[in-house]
């Protein structure tokens, strides 16, 4: 099995759980924002649901995580409160600048995207040594 310092299968893992729950974000996201028009709560309703989604299978397939849901778990939706409002502060300020919501939404991607596979894998999923 391939593993060396800097990679192993979960990074492969990691990368198509993330593709799959940023479409689902990005969809709820742009299907919601139209009819409702409030950023905030497309942007939590999107989330939330993606969110969930993206736990569970990062617990169980990504990180094979062995701790106990109430441990990940906390640690997870600290994780979440803290990108989700890096992610709503600036598609907010980007939609008020007259950026297309389409757009607003993938740019915060950039930020959390590199950073986060390292947070989950290292503090919020560790494994035991």
């Amino acid at each position: 099995m391939l593993k060396d310092k800097y990679f192993d299968y979960s990074m492969i893992r990691w990368g198509l759980v993330g593709i799959t729950t940023t479409l689902v974000d990005y969809l709820l996201f742009i299907s919601l924002y139209g009819p409702i028009s409030s950023v905030f709560l497309a942007n939590l309703i999107s989330a939330s649901v993606a969110t969930s989604i993206n736990y569970l299978t990062h617990h169980r397939w990504t990180f094979k995580s062995e701790q106990n849901h109430s441990r990940s778990g906390f640690k997870y939706l600290l994780n979440l409160i803290f990108w989700w409002s890096v992610s709503t502060s600036i598609i907010k300020m980007l939609l008020v600048s007259g950026l297309d919501p389409k757009i607003a939404k993938l740019v915060p991607l950039v930020l959390i995207v590199p950073v986060n596979y390292f947070v989950l894998n290292h503090l919020v999923f560790k494994r035991k040594p």
